[in-house]
């Protein structure tokens, strides 16, 4: 009796009244039990009514335990209940435990901290004392009698929630979560620009992950993901898609699971082998200046930006790299750089940059990698200065190939022409040209089918005059037929919709059909006339410059003949880039350099076999072109017109012929002259051949004419082939020793010591768009950013 005394101290007063006025109807209900009965047998059935347990508050804790060292005290599986205290928290209300699943539960944690929504590490522990007070207060925290539930399915989920019931009626649950990104939530939350500002609140209808991922029974869990790893290490089964893990997976180990399911599969199995795509944004940059460090002539820079009030840590804007190998390739191939752009398809979506060269046998050469933000005016200057310091460096007279785009003209625009640039990230001599894949698309977007496709591709890669002229103007035609022949039915389907329009306003007399104020019908007006504006192919390309999209107009041949790369060509099948997109940051650093290194060793070997083989002349490519050219060239006639001597530099001359096929003529010039180089002023006889054809010096390779002069005279055509098309440049390019760059495995492992820590941009994540699964998902997504816009 006196032990039930002192316990009775122990607990607050009201709790004491609130156990007694439990007895008393206890008791009551013990006297009047035969009465109650009788009067359930007479009286009607009454409703059922709803228990109430109350708000369903979870204390949710987070973060990382340190102490006055700043060193982590334990790890998040062996946290104890007295460990909480060392925590930060959130208070949220969960809506319905009973009927969550682990899934649900994960879900919520992730709208209530505003995590990723594709986070694959995050691990829930549930906490239980009996020895805590009804009204839970935050500060008190007992160092014995914790029970530690660990969230693994759903089972234990429910017997958490079983006891926190019978305890506490459904009114507090102590939680405590741990992932990656949670380690750094205190400077992520001030790095955030106002994505952390709804932390701690969670709408009844936010919670919905069957509907998001059906059938997941765990966002965190291991399997498959661990046998999918295994498969994934192999470089060819890296671009695995969601649809081929699927049927894998069903083949394997039998489980069927559906397309979401398989996606976080992939990303699990990734981290697995790599590490989480956010710790990639803390160790990419420490992976990139080892390297650097530990491989001379490897190029690094790195932007970031430090975050307010949290000195050691700082936001990974933008890293760009450029292996020593592939920046000494690029002196032996031609001038010209193909550069292109793709999003990352990870958990965070910037943009992957890429420059590209092609050696004499147009096989591509990534030279520089970039990643950034997003595109800007000042991201894209920021990537080409640093290709023209880690690249192009002295080298004159380079041409860029970029897709049309409005950030990326303007930056050229001004390393070209802003007095404000200065060295080493002057360009002033860059030639700008646009990529027709690209330009292709724009068309295509705005007079539609594939004819009008075709044509334009034609058009951009005709070097004659007059066959240009000519396809222009059916180009015109083909455009011109297509908008009349759209405007012809879109007025047609306009004059129908007001028929009904008109019958159904007079029927109804509603005034919902009228617009609402005279600037909507001028915007409708206005939205009509846009498009009529441009009814023909010159409308839509007269102010597009003709030297940068067309090869019959480049200037000095600045292109060398390409006219742009398609991006599924570079990402899809190019083997140092395949499948990387979808990679963590420092994985696509590892993955690139050791691809770089075996594909340098492939095409070195090629090369060598090439130039042992007594019957190539050229490298492969140039050398079938050349043979198709000379079957051409036999059935050209040729007639000397005139021949030049210079009388005081014996050697140099000038020859012109006359070459005719079928009914066509063209004129061939063949022109040899000293050219003065080195020091010592030693004079070299240089050969140059002109056609008026103008492929020859489009293309920097003599045409079918050309080597028709050529066979006529007893010359080689060798003498007329640009240097980066030959033999020994192709060797000269793939020559250079391209290892595996040395770094030291460990270089994930990071010290809490270690400063600065580098964190992803919010705003740079990636939600489960790819696989939303039903429209009520896209209308909570669509209430979810008006609810932001709004804020």
């Amino acid at each position: 009796m006196h032990n039930q005394l002192l316990l009775l101290r122990k607990i607050r007063p009201r709790a004491v009244s609130r156990l007694a006025d439990g007895a008393a109807t206890a008791a009551g209900k013990r006297k009047g039990a035969p009465v109650a009965a009788a009067a359930a047998a007479t009286a009607p059935p009454k409703a059922k009514k709803q228990q109430d347990f109350g708000t369903n508050q979870a204390y949710v804790y987070y973060g990382l335990r340190e102490d006055r060292y700043g060193l982590c005290e334990r790890e998040f599986e062996f946290m104890k209940g007295s460990d909480l205290r060392l925590c930060e928290r959130v208070i949220g209300e969960l809506p319905q435990p009973r009927s969550m699943s682990l899934v649900d539960l994960q879900c919520w944690v992730i709208k209530l901290l505003r995590l990723h929504p594709e986070i694959q590490d995050l691990q829930i522990k549930g906490f239980f004392s009996e020895g805590l007070p009804l009204e839970f207060r935050p500060e008190w925290f007992y160092k014995g009698d914790w029970e530690t539930h660990h969230m693994h399915n759903d089972d234990s989920w429910a017997s958490y929630v079983k006891k926190v019931k019978r305890r506490y009626g459904m009114s507090m649950f102590v939680l405590c979560v741990d992932c990656s990104e949670i380690k750094h939530y205190r400077s992520l939350v001030k790095a955030g620009y106002g994505v952390y500002a709804q932390v701690g609140k969670v709408a009844d209808h936010e919670c919905m992950p069957t509907e998001v991922l059906p059938g997941q029974k765990s966002l965190s869990s291991k399997f498959p993901a661990q046998y999918l790893s295994y498969r994934l290490k192999d470089e060819h089964n890296m671009s695995m898609t969601a649809e081929e893990i699927v049927p894998f997976i069903a083949d394997r180990y039998g489980d069927k699971i559906s397309l979401p399911e398989a996606w976080r599969i992939k990303m699990k199995a990734l981290e697995i082998l790599f590490g989480t795509f956010y710790d990639s944004y803390n160790s990419v940059p420490r992976l990139l200046k080892d390297i650097g460090y530990k491989n001379y002539g490897n190029y690094v820079n790195i932007k970031d930006t430090e975050v307010v009030g949290c000195k050691s840590f700082r936001v990974l804007d933008r890293i760009f790299w450029s292996p020593a190998p592939c920046v000494l390739a690029f002196t032996y191939c031609r001038p010209v750089l193909c550069i292109k752009g793709t999003s990352l398809c990870g958990k965070y979506q910037p943009l992957l940059l890429t420059a590209l060269a092609l050696d004499a046998n147009d096989n591509l050469i990534p030279v520089a990698f970039a990643i950034i933000e997003g595109e800007s005016k000042e991201s894209w200057l920021w990537f080409l200065r640093n290709v023209k310091q880690s690249v192009v460096k002295e080298r004159s007279g380079i041409c860029i190939i970029h897709d049309y785009k409005r950030e990326l003209l303007d930056a050229i625009e001004d390393l070209q022409n802003n007095p404000q640039e200065q060295e080493p990230h002057t360009w002033r001599d860059i030639q700008s040209r646009w990529c027709i894949e690209h330009l292709t698309e724009n068309l295509s977007a705005h007079f539609g089918g594939k004819k009008s496709a075709v044509l334009f591709n034609k058009l951009c890669q005709q070097s004659q005059p007059s066959k240009f002229t000519d396809i222009w103007k059916d180009l015109d035609d083909l455009t011109l037929r297509y908008t009349t022949e759209n405007d012809s039915v879109a007025s047609e389907e306009m004059e129908q919709e007001s028929v009904e329009h008109d019958e159904a306003e007079l029927e109804s007399q509603s005034p919902s059909h009228q617009l609402d104020s005279a600037d909507d019908e001028e915007e409708v007006n206005q939205g009509g006339d846009s498009k009529s504006k441009i009814t023909r192919f010159t409308e839509w390309i007269r102010l597009k410059p003709l030297e940068k999209w067309s090869l019959l107009h480049d200037t000095d041949g600045a292109r060398y003949g390409i006219m742009g790369i398609n991006i599924a060509d570079i990402y899809e099948g190019n083997h140092v880039l395949k499948g990387i997109k979808c990679l963590p940051l420092n994985a696509i650093v590892e993955v690139t350099h050791q691809r770089m290194a075996e594909y340098f060793k492939e095409r070195s070997a090629a090369a060598k076999k090439a130039i042992g083989n007594p019957s190539m002349n050229f490298p492969e490519c140039v050398q079938d072109a050349m043979n198709a050219k000379m079957q051409k060239a036999q059935i050209h006639s040729v007639t000397c017109m005139e021949i030049k001597e210079n009388k005081y530099f014996p050697g140099e001359e000038v020859q012109k012929f006359k070459v005719q096929s079928n009914q066509k003529k063209v004129v061939v010039q063949l022109t040899s002259e000293y050219t003065r180089i080195s020091r010592d002023h030693a004079r070299e006889l240089t050969k140059r051949a002109e056609c008026s054809c103008n492929k020859s010096k489009l293309l920097h390779k003599p045409c079918s004419h050309v080597i028709a002069v050529c066979c006529q005279i007893g010359v080689t055509t060798a003498d007329y082939m640009s240097p980066y098309y030959t033999l020994p440049y192709l060797d000269n390019t793939w020559s250079g020793n391209c290892d595996v760059p040395k770094f030291s495995p460990d270089y994930k492992i990071i010290m809490p010591f270690d400063k600065p820590t580098w964190i992803p941009d919010k705003k740079l994540e990636c939600g489960l768009s790819v696989f939303r699964t039903s429209d009520r998902v896209q209308s909570v997504m669509d209430e979810e950013e008006q609810q932001s816009s709004s804020t």
